[in-house]
């Protein structure tokens, strides 16, 4: 086989301005043989783990990614003491691993920007202290985490790595640009000792993060490169881990976005966090989603541990360990303390334990769960605001919800439905029949879009369309039937399980009543 240098060099006038790719990996642990994984540690696919996002590079010394370039507070939340903090210091990781421990945190995920050829930044020196203080705990009889690989594709477009200093956007059509995305994987493997990799079935984990950083995709060969590189180099295989906007077969699907608006599940992979604020970060609109004193975090936590533990994820990823910028971690910290890593103990024990958690409702077995003005059983239409205004009327002795103007969209209006908890917990991945009585009169059509477990369409199922009623103008009630396959109801749909969505005329819809009923 021609070696990449080689490679890169023929490659020249193809690939333009790339520099030459190093022959060489960054580490000592390559190559590596079958052999030398005969005694690895390994996580079973199906059985609960739980792991999180490592953040390392901070560094109090040289202020990196603590002040901002203009002199501001780079960081939301903060370390809980901020004296060491350094990717650099063995002792500062050592600390962070043991919080983990304490946490029942099985693998973090190292946050790597190693650009290919650039060894001097804080991807590839941070990592040798982490493999230290590692080394160092388990002198000590402890078991730290697993390492895996969280392979932050943003330098995909963002690297510099043209020979004049330009980025190279990374082409997975091209040769040059898979063995780019290959060399990344490579060098942080090499700097990591096999006995310490997190593994699922033997194979070190790896998680891509978005697509969209990405020039071009090959669904056929990206991944299946990765591979057969993969295994060339290490004598075994990687478990893949792709955020949904990658093309082609990996091992397992996740999604990025937990922390703002999680749970976010996947077959495999269930995305959680504490909540979101990114108010330190220049340039950016305000988002923030409220921690509620930890209720946030234990809320999300819950609608999982709720799920039949033989249809639910076994994988759990937490964003993140320390994250600070966004306000993301749950590591200890000058704001919250050690609330989440006491948190997140409790939690995960339950999650390790495979139980199941059961919270009070007169709905959790029953068939059906309906909604009229006034009368919630089960089903409740989200109050009046964003996109979803609405207000009730009388007609002739019926009571409705009327849909009002929508200040965001002049082509629909949206009336928002929540569906009780426990009721929902148990339809995930299964049908369930939707009833609307409404009023024929004031709209063209109603359609509904639903929380789905089929990552399809806007924000990865969120608003699945399920079908929709032609509205003739008869002024009668009418009754609708909606089915809706593979129901996931984690209030992705902005807040809410479910919405009607009111097209044409006046979009003035009269709904007297809602059910939801479990298909056969």
């Amino acid at each position: 086989m021609i070696t990449i240098a080689l490679f890169s060099i023929l490659c020249w006038g193809v690939v333009g301005q790339a520099k030459e790719l190093p022959a060489k990996p960054a580490g000592e642990f390559f190559p590596l043989q079958a052999a030398d994984h005969e005694k690895a540690v390994s996580f079973q696919r199906g059985r609960p783990v739980v792991g999180t996002t490592y953040f390392y590079w901070y560094d109090v010394e040289s202020k990196a990614h603590i002040i901002n370039s203009n002199g501001s507070d780079a960081l939301t939340d903060h370390p809980a003491n901020m004296a060491g903090v350094s990717f650099k210091r063995v002792a500062w990781h050592q600390g962070q691993l043991k919080d983990m421990m304490d946490a029942g945190i099985d693998f973090l995920m190292p946050v790597y920007w190693g650009v290919p050829g650039k060894r001097d930044g804080w991807s590839f020196v941070g990592l040798p202290p982490l493999v230290e203080a590692h080394t160092a705990l388990e002198k000590e009889g402890l078991r730290p985490p697993m390492i895996g690989m969280f392979y932050d594709t943003s330098i995909l477009q963002w690297n510099g790595s043209n020979a004049d200093g330009s980025n190279y956007h990374v082409d997975l059509t091209t040769d040059f640009g898979r063995q780019w995305f290959y060399a990344a994987i490579r060098d942080f493997f090499s700097l990591v000792p096999p006995a310490k990799w997190a593994r699922i079935d033997r194979r070190p984990i790896i998680f891509l993060y978005e697509a969209a950083f990405v020039k071009k995709q090959d669904p056929e060969r990206q991944f299946a490169y990765v591979k057969a590189r993969f295994k060339k180099d290490f004598g075994v295989e990687p478990f893949l881990v792709k955020s949904a906007g990658w093309q082609g077969e990996a091992d397992a699907v996740y999604s990025w976005g937990g922390a703002v608006s999680g749970p976010i599940l996947f077959r495999d992979v269930a995305a959680l966090g504490p909540g979101y604020d990114h108010s330190a970060v220049p340039g950016r609109q305000p988002l923030v989603v409220e921690r509620k004193d930890g209720g946030t975090y234990v809320d999300r936590w819950t609608k999982v541990l709720q799920l039949d533990p033989k249809v639910r994820p076994w994988m759990v990823h937490l964003e993140t360990w320390n994250e600070w910028h966004e306000g993301t971690d749950i590591a200890d910290s000058h704001e919250y303390g050690r609330r989440y890593i006491v948190l997140t103990r409790v939690l995960a024990d339950f999650w390790h334990r495979g139980a199941q958690v059961y919270l009070p409702s007169s709905y959790i077995h029953a068939s059906s769960v309906s909604w009229e003005p006034g009368k919630p059983q089960g089903l409740d239409l989200q109050p009046t605001g964003g996109d979803g205004n609405w207000e009730l009327r009388g007609f002739q002795g019926v009571r409705a919800a009327v849909t009002l103007p929508n200040p965001h969209s002049q082509a629909a209006r949206y009336l928002y439905i929540n569906v009780d908890d426990a009721f929902a917990y148990g339809l995930f991945g299964k049908p369930i029949v939707l009833r609307v009585t409404y009023r024929d009169a004031g709209c063209s059509s109603l359609a509904v879009e639903y929380d789905s477990t089929v990552a399809q369409g806007p924000l990865e199922g969120a608003f699945r369309p399920a079908g929709s009623a032609t509205v003739t103008g008869a002024g009668l009630w009418k009754t609708a039937e909606l089915r809706l396959p593979e129901c996931r109801f984690m209030n992705r749909c902005n807040g809410a399980d479910l919405r009607l969505v009111v097209t044409g005329g006046q979009m003035e819809l009269a709904v007297s009543r809602l059910q939801l009923h479990k298909a056969d």
